[in-house]
């Protein structure tokens, strides 16, 4: 409790000093209007790299950027205001209200007036989950549009799979467009192209061993298309439109993105929590404290039917989740823990879901920083017995950053889980197990080789266990 209250302190702290040095300082700082395409020269940078080497942050500009090869954009920059609060915050909590000047706070506090709508966006955890997932760099289209992009693909192979072994390749294709609406609205269009159904529709398993592919087949679609507003200083954000719920509940630090993170589904999201296919829904985010938020969703569960009826009758058949999460810091080290319950009225699919009933889901996702280079993760979930085939899932690991003294920014991954069926179903629990290594070539391009253990394959013990081997290739732009 003493750091809940200790962190709301040095939060309010910083906040209050931006907003009471807002007025005055404007006028010191006249030359930090930001251009829609910004060169590293530029005074806001400069002074946003000044305050980065007092207060020790790293990461604020890639480094073609600061060697002149290329521009950026205004949302760049406010990614690294973002980023910069962020760490200052962290330095108030750990040694107090002097450790940051109030010189400082009011240059902040320019460059936050100066980017507002853009920092409304930067502060969404869409964005940031898609800023990490698609890439480092948005560009400006007009004054109030942006884009940014990014490819994906995976060769993968299996060793030991009957009747016989399969290799295939899947590839994974975005464009999203960021729209400025107004000062607290923003709109978000992302485009999808897929390509290949992958290893999965041949090597049978609950979890699923390339979440890249999903089983989509070769398709175009908007994959996401909504709107978000924000209110009472950010602290309640309503999203609606064409949503991926999963975006918002069941995250993770560490095993949360197919991309650049697991290649398996199942250390990506819960095994057992049933979110339904991107479609009509809403969700709302409540900033309860500093550290507590509370999240509540809801969508159709029918959003990939074939007679368009995920947008005729959205509240029919639909899918509810309210998920509580609590962020703990302990000086540099974060740790986030999320408990979530959801509500599924989907139809039965004779598949994964048996019988037609309003059915319920819970479960667990934390991760924890160990060190500055280490963050373990862990996961549970369980869903009614009577209705699903599979019950219940659990899933622990972690990621090690650095392991090469020279390669600071490669990351090693590992993870296991367990999956657990229905007896009529499944003779024994399915086991997997998945090691990778991230080598990021450069800011745009990441390589990665994945190597996956399968035990008992869709819990059947009688069946050959089965190892998969991959190579994930992501370039962003």
């Amino acid at each position: 409790m003493f750091k809940v209250k200790k962190m709301s302190v040095a939060s309010m702290f910083l906040l209050g000093n931006l907003f009471l040095s807002s007025g005055a300082a404007f006028a010191m700082h006249p030359d930090l209007v930001v251009p829609e395409k910004v060169e590293f020269k530029h005074k806001a940078c400069q002074e946003i790299m000044r305050l980065g080497n007092k207060y020790q942050v790293e990461g604020l500009f890639s480094k073609d950027f600061q060697e002149g090869k290329q521009p950026c954009s205004r949302i760049d920059v406010a990614v690294a205001v973002h980023l910069l609060t962020e760490k200052m915050a962290e330095k108030v909590v750990k040694e107090g209200n002097q450790a940051v000047d109030k010189e400082d706070l009011a240059l902040l506090s320019d460059l936050k007036e100066e980017l507002r709508a853009e920092m409304l966006l930067v502060g969404t955890r869409t964005f940031q989950s898609r800023y990490e997932e698609l890439g480092t760099k948005f560009t400006a289209l007009t004054k109030n549009i942006s884009l940014s992009g990014g490819m994906v693909g995976v060769l993968q192979g299996s060793i030991g799979n009957k009747p016989k072994d399969v290799t295939d390749v899947v590839g994974r294709a975005d464009l999203v467009f960021n729209f400025k609406v107004g000062e607290n609205t923003i709109a978000v269009i992302d485009l999808e192209a897929t390509g290949g159904d992958g290893i999965d529709t041949r090597v049978p398993s609950f979890a699923g061993l390339n979440g890249v592919a999903g089983s989509t087949g070769d398709r175009t679609r908007f994959r996401e298309a909504w709107v978000e507003h924000s209110a009472l200083n950010d602290r309640l954000v309503l999203t609606a439109g064409k949503v991926d719920l999963s975006n918002y509940f069941d995250s993770n630090a560490v095993a949360n993105d197919e991309n650049g993170q697991f290649l398996s589904a199942a250390f990506v999201h819960s095994a057992v929590l049933p979110f339904p296919a991107n479609g009509p829904g809403a969700r709302v985010g409540a900033k309860l404290t500093d550290a507590v938020t509370l999240g509540l969703g809801y969508g159709s569960g029918d959003a990939e039917s074939a007679d368009s009826s995920d947008s005729a009758d959205i509240f029919d058949h639909g899918f509810g989740i309210a998920e509580l999460a609590y962020k703990h810091k302990a000086g540099e080290l974060e740790g986030n823990y999320r408990i979530y319950a959801a509500l599924d009225g989907s139809l039965a699919d004779g598949a994964s879901k048996l019988s037609q009933k309003n059915a319920v889901s819970y479960g667990v996702s934390l991760d924890q920083q160990v060190t500055d280079k280490l963050t373990l993760f862990a996961r549970y979930g369980q869903r009614d017995e009577e209705v699903y085939a599979v019950r219940r899932a659990w899933s622990a690991g972690g990621q090690y950053t650095g392991l090469i003294s020279d390669r600071k920014d490669d990351v090693l991954g590992l993870a296991y889980g367990q999956i657990q069926a229905a007896g009529s179903i499944a003779d024994s629990q399915e086991k997997l197990a998945e090691l990778n290594y991230k080598v990021k070539v450069s800011d745009q391009i990441e390589i990665a080789p994945v190597v996956q253990y399968l035990v008992n394959p869709a819990g059947n013990s009688s069946t050959d266990n089965v190892v998969a081997l991959a190579l994930r290739t992501k370039i962003s732009f």
